[in-house]
């Protein structure tokens, strides 16, 4: 009974969709997913870079959520910028409610000083929603003495199941030797993503900035991804009426690297997330939980894998550059 009550409730919010505006699903480990956080970082780390994620969120909720993701993303010299591709799902409901995600990315790269520079980009994307209500049973189905007996009169299951759409970003970042500041805009068109009527996409703004901090740097030596650091970190995303706080902290002790974070929207503390993963010349690869402390602490939380496959570049940084910006990999 439990599944078929959630079931139901998320079939009510897909069905009200032209009343109700959808929120994007988040990371935990965001810097591991760094072209669906801001568009700017294709081409950060200048070699080629294949990217892997999974969350399980609420895992003690029957047909709870589920976000998968792969990314490709490399800087050009050619085109003097990084080129990204993602490609994103997620499953609501036991497989009722679907999204999939795939889109491209450019990245320019401007140089404004020795060791300052600035990244602007923009990303365009292919949308498609999809509801099986085949998965679904209601009221009206049901006999006080047999069960389900009869098919439902309810127009939601002669819908469209299915929602295709184009959507569009933008991103900048700046950033030097040991500080970023970085801000991305998704859904700049507001597309319509209702199955009946419309209903626009809300626009997410988001806002990162962090930096670096060695302990064991000395003069006269370039800083290294070996130095002993830590990274406090913090971004800011709202989209329509919601809004959410992430910041925390990163302990890099290579090969292993350390971090926590605290989750929190302005009425309300979602969740303390802390991750362990270990990283090095070829690949990393990250675990994270989320201790929920707001109401919903019965749901499980949520677990979430990252790998990082670090391929070979094919050409050698110029002299000078930053091929890699003061923030966490995770």
């Amino acid at each position: 009974m439990k599944r078929k009550k959630l079931i139901f409730i998320i079939s009510v919010v897909v069905a009200l969709s032209s009343l109700v505006s959808a929120q994007d699903m988040h990371y935990s480990q965001q810097f591991s997913n760094p072209l669906y956080l801001n568009p700017a970082f294709a081409g950060l780390r200048e070699c080629p870079n294949i990217g892997i994620s999974y969350r399980n969120q609420w895992p003690n909720v029957a047909g709870g959520f589920s976000l998968a993701s792969v990314y490709y993303d490399q800087h050009i010299n050619a085109i003097h910028g990084g080129f990204g591709a993602v490609v994103l799902a997620d499953i609501q409901g036991g497989g009722t409610y679907s999204n999939v995600k795939a889109g491209v990315m450019y990245s320019y790269r401007f140089r404004l000083g020795k060791k300052l520079y600035l990244r602007l980009a923009a990303s365009a994307a292919y949308m498609n929603r999809r509801a099986d209500w085949r998965n679904l049973t209601f009221a009206d189905q049901y006999d006080p003495f047999l069960g389900i007996v009869r098919p439902t009169g309810e127009q939601m299951v002669n819908t469209p199941h299915s929602k295709h759409f184009a959507d569009f970003g933008a991103g900048a970042l700046l950033y030097g030797e040991n500080f970023y500041l970085g801000t991305s805009v998704d859904h700049i068109g507001r597309p319509n993503e209702a199955f009946v009527g419309i209903q626009r996409l809300s626009i997410k703004v988001s806002v990162q900035a962090g930096g670096v901090i060695y302990f064991d740097r000395t003069y006269n030596r370039k800083r290294s991804g070996d130095d002993i650091s830590i990274s406090p970190n913090i971004i800011f995303t709202m989209q329509g009426q919601t809004e959410e706080l992430n910041y925390g902290l990163y302990l890099n002790v290579r090969p292993i690297i350390l971090g926590t974070w605290l989750r929190h929207s302005f009425t309300n503390v979602d969740a303390i997330i802390g991750m362990v993963g270990f990283s090095n010349s070829f690949v990393q690869v990250a675990y994270s939980y989320d201790v929920t402390i707001s109401r919903l602490k019965g749901t499980g939380g949520a677990h979430e894998v990252t790998l990082l496959f670090k391929l070979p570049c094919k050409f050698k940084p110029k002299s000078g550059s930053i091929s890699r910006i003061p923030c966490p990999t995770f």
